[in-house]
């Protein structure tokens, strides 16, 4: 990191900026991240790699959101379809590199935490949190890259309405009360895989896929129905 200390300067500057966006204890932790880590530990730390991210530092061959949506394009082809997606972070910014390379159709991203929710006629931004009854009206495909417990919301969606879905799972699944019948966050995941292979088989949604992106984890699995 000493190399891009202008990096570092900028993203602390843009985080002091937008210090309201946080908890005290998170602002204090992303704070202490810029600080001392190295870029490549910034680059797969969420809330750092959604600040470089908005500010154009994270090379093309590193980026996630850059390689997820290639991942979700080739699958599902995100042209002309309603695009719905969950856990869309502070700055949503997978949604907005979807909706800058489709030229018909619409995203839609839910998050309670997004920083702006200006919404255009094709980009339409939702500060809120969807549960597994939500009502989702005119939804094509659902994604989701790494919405913690949002994970599980978006399966049970996609499963009870038949969309299409891609989604790359994290460890963020058994937090809180509600989550204490799994002991870790690799049975978590196992079991999210399998809700989803069975759920997919039995709705007639294809086969359930299972990739890994090594560079960025060998734990965190995305997963995909494939007709």
């Amino acid at each position: 990191m000493e190399k891009n200390s202008h990096i570092r300067e900028e993203a602390i500057n843009f985080l002091q900026n937008n210090k309201d966006k946080y908890g005290i204890f998170e602002f204090d932790c992303i704070m202490g991240a810029f600080e001392c880590y190295s870029l490549n530990d910034l680059y797969l730390n969420e809330f750092t790699r959604e600040i470089l991210d908005e500010l154009g530092f994270i090379p093309d061959d590193f980026n996630i959101y850059k390689e997820f949506f290639d991942i979700i394009d080739n699958v599902h082809k995100i042209d002309g379809k309603n695009v719905v997606e969950i856990g869309g972070g502070i700055y949503s910014r997978l949604a907005k590199i979807m909706s800058l390379k489709q030229t018909n159709g619409t995203i839609t991203v839910y998050d309670p935490r997004l920083s702006d929710v200006s919404s255009s006629e094709r980009l339409i931004m939702k500060k809120e949190k969807l549960g597994d009854s939500s009502k989702i009206d005119n939804c094509d495909l659902l994604v989701g890259l790494m919405p913690c417990e949002g994970a599980e919301v978006l399966i049970d969606l996609a499963l009870k309405n038949k969309i299409d879905f891609v989604l790359w799972l994290c460890e963020g699944g058994p937090h809180g009360d509600e989550f204490d019948f799994y002991d870790n966050d690799v049975e978590w995941r196992a079991s999210m895989i399998d809700k989803a292979q069975v759920g997919v088989k039995m709705n007639g949604m294809g086969e359930l896929n299972v990739k890994v992106l090594s560079k960025f984890s060998k734990e965190y699995p995305i997963i995909y129905n494939k007709k």
